[in-house]
């Protein structure tokens, strides 16, 4: 009861919600305000799995309405050969697909890293909502996609709080 508390509510409340958005700041603002190695392990571990619950879960929902929905917005605002492509059944296979940047980066990422190179990226390197967002999308068939992110946020919890405390 004394560990509580001794911290401000406000403070572990900043840290936690920091921690669930984008990881890497999390530890620094948690030694800004004066938390312990311990403390700052604690508070950015639950902060980033409470984050990577919310975000899962969120994406699965916006996954969803874009499923049901994109039809309809696609025959509204594609004009008359989406009408069309609509009213045929098919309005979600087009007949081209537009090859971009983003297409490009998010190929080669899916090529070259997979399904753990997003999760041990998910914390440091994208933030917790689109990492989550990517493997969701992605790798939705496997079961454990919670579970190694995670882990992945135990594991950069306890190196990115190592490091800022000890240099």
């Amino acid at each position: 009861m004394i560990f509580i508390t001794q911290i401000s509510t406000f403070k572990l409340i900043q840290v936690v919600l920091i921690s669930g958005v984008k990881f890497l700041f999390a530890p620094l603002l948690s030694i800004g305000y004066g938390f312990t190695y311990f403390q700052t392990v604690l508070f950015t571990t639950v902060g980033g799995i409470a984050g990577v619950f919310f975000f899962y879960f969120l994406s699965k929902w916006l996954i969803g309405l874009y499923n049901i929905y994109c039809p309809f917005v696609i025959s509204y605002f594609g004009g008359e050969e989406a009408r069309k492509r609509m009213e045929a059944g098919d309005c979600k296979k087009p007949d081209r697909k537009k090859f971009t940047r983003k297409n490009k980066v998010l190929i080669n990422m899916r090529k070259n890293y997979g399904f753990f190179g997003i999760i041990l990226l998910t914390p440091v390197l994208f933030s917790i909502p689109l990492g989550t967002f990517l493997a969701k999308k992605y790798y939705s068939k496997n079961s454990n996609i919670i579970l190694y992110l995670s882990i992945s946020v135990v594991f950069w919890s306890f190196c990115i709080s190592s490091l800022y405390f000890f240099i």
